[in-house]
């Protein structure tokens, strides 16, 4: 079964995802968030002489960095690449037009593309890597799923290219955050995060009720009474498949309750930190008192999540609460009147929380490029300008095309490409982010997360369980089984 992180990854290029993402992230990606939309395109189309001349001083500020790279390959190199897709994925023509581009300025670099779908990509690296013979460009995920490489040693740690060419300038931090307990650095993709929790507005309806955006959490709750009175449903969310719980509420509450060091150590169980302590404790406690409160509706356990997006875009209810990857789905289903009255929101603040600001979202990097450790150095210069070229400002419109809003460091005219409503409130919306929490099925072992967790969630909206038996039964599975338990 696809993990739910996997599912949101796959899920979002404005959007793209589909397996439990986990969407990775990987659980039920929709096909039509695969889908590429088409009004991106014609706002490529509609792009301004100004906005070129952003793209040219984007490419002023990349290379003010140093992203051209020190050390240049002087003799002609190929290299080999091996990617999570199939050549009737959107990704493939994505690649393919990146590639041309990147071959027209480097004619010295040849990659030899392989292609195989998703479970086929990671059984296939998993068995090249034990016989040696990995290709020397990796796909890899910045969380756990591809820590069959990222945690044996096989995959090339980054930080000191990434330090020598100033490419940590140029991103956001999170894009160079440790991916690995000792600080390492494995992958760099296209500069983008896939945000689990969002807050989507039918700002009509909210007006029709003589309401306004919350500023609180417990404010959001207690707007359940009148919504319900004038007919609406407060929110959806479409749990049924296990994950959305867990994936687009839990894991922004926990990450806001607790403190990043908590978190660091609740994962190695360091300090006496547990899955027991107040801030997860706290967080089921919140979704508890939003099911009670009538906030959080009692058949969302039974709710696809396609009866949530009809029953959001149909004005039954008043926040759709899932994943950036929405806005795709949300493009095609809102008639065009209605996307004026859609809002992008972050959850609002939680009281008491040690993050007090709403500031906040969780999610996950995108995936992206590494190279093989076993590279010498001309094919590992080599392979790092095809990492950095990917990340080039300058190389935005291909991005924008495909449905992809990477977000800098600075401001490079991403949000002056795009004219569809919905693309530039979301482009909004990720570039207010300040602080991006972790997703839980990300950093923790998928199978206790989906097996107590997710249907753990459900059961706390059905009321057959509490939070701290919840709590009890999730530190218990993590003490004796997970992954990072047992490398503290």
């Amino acid at each position: 079964m696809p993990e739910a992180a996997e599912h949101r990854n796959k899920i979002y290029e404005l959007g793209s995802r589909s397996e439990p993402i986990r969407p990775r992230f990987g659980k039920e990606k929709s096909t039509a968030a695969r889908a590429q939309p088409s009004a991106w395109e014609e706002d490529l189309m509609n792009c301004t002489m100004n906005n070129l001349a952003r793209s040219a001083s984007s490419l002023l500020l990349a290379t003010a960095i140093s992203l051209a790279t020190t050390a240049i390959a002087h003799a002609d190199v190929t290299l080999t690449a091996m990617f999570p897709f199939t050549k009737v994925d959107p990704d493939y023509a994505r690649l393919q037009e990146t590639y041309e581009r990147f071959h027209a300025a480097n004619p010295d670099i040849t990659i030899n593309f392989d292609y195989l779908d998703h479970d086929a990509y990671h059984n296939k690296m998993q068995a090249l890597a034990i016989s040696g013979n990995l290709p020397d460009i990796l796909t890899l995920w910045p969380g756990k799923r591809t820590g069959y490489l990222t945690g044996r040693g096989y995959a090339k740690d980054l930080r000191d290219l990434i330090k020598r060419d100033g490419v940590d300038k140029l991103l956001r931090p999170v894009s160079t955050q440790a991916q690995a307990a000792t600080g390492e650095v494995y992958e760099i993709g296209v500069p983008f995060v896939n945000f689990t929790n969002v807050v989507y507005v039918n700002r009509k309806l909210l007006n029709e009720v003589k309401l306004d955006y919350p500023k609180t959490l417990g404010e959001m709750i207690g707007q359940s009474k009148a919504i319900r009175a004038a007919g609406y449903r407060p929110a959806v969310f479409g749990d049924q498949s296990s994950w959305v719980l867990q994936s687009c509420l839990l894991s922004v509450m926990v990450g806001r309750m607790g403190t990043p060091e908590w978190f660091a150590n609740v994962l190695k169980g360091a300090d006496g930190a547990a899955f027991t302590d107040a801030p997860f404790v706290g967080a089921l406690k919140k979704i508890r008192e939003m099911v009670d409160a009538g906030f959080i509706d009692p058949s969302e356990p039974s709710t696809t999540r396609e009866q949530a997006l009809s029953a959001f875009v149909s004005g039954r209810s008043v926040y759709f609460i899932g994943g950036i990857w929405e806005v795709v789905n949300l493009t095609s289903a809102l008639p065009p009147e209605m996307k004026a009255d859609v809002e992008i929101r972050s959850l609002p603040e939680i009281e008491g929380a040690a993050l007090a600001n709403s500031d906040s979202s969780s999610g996950q990097p995108s995936t992206g490029f590494g190279m093989s450790a076993k590279l010498d150095d001309e094919k590992s210069e080599a392979a790092w300008k095809w990492i950095k070229f990917n990340l080039d400002p300058s190389n935005k419109d291909i991005d924008v095309k495909y449905g992809m809003l990477p977000i800098y460091a600075q401001d490079v005219g991403v949000g002056d490409m795009l004219s569809d409503p919905l693309a530039k409130k979301s482009y909004a919306f990720s570039s207010s982010i300040v602080h991006v929490l972790p997703v839980l099925d990300d950093r923790l072992d998928a199978e206790g997360v989906m097996q107590v967790v997710n249907a753990g969630l459900q059961e706390l909206v059905l009321g057959s369980v509490t939070p701290e038996e919840l709590a009890a039964k999730y530190e218990a599975w993590v003490a004796a089984n997970d992954s990072n338990r047992k490398t503290k």
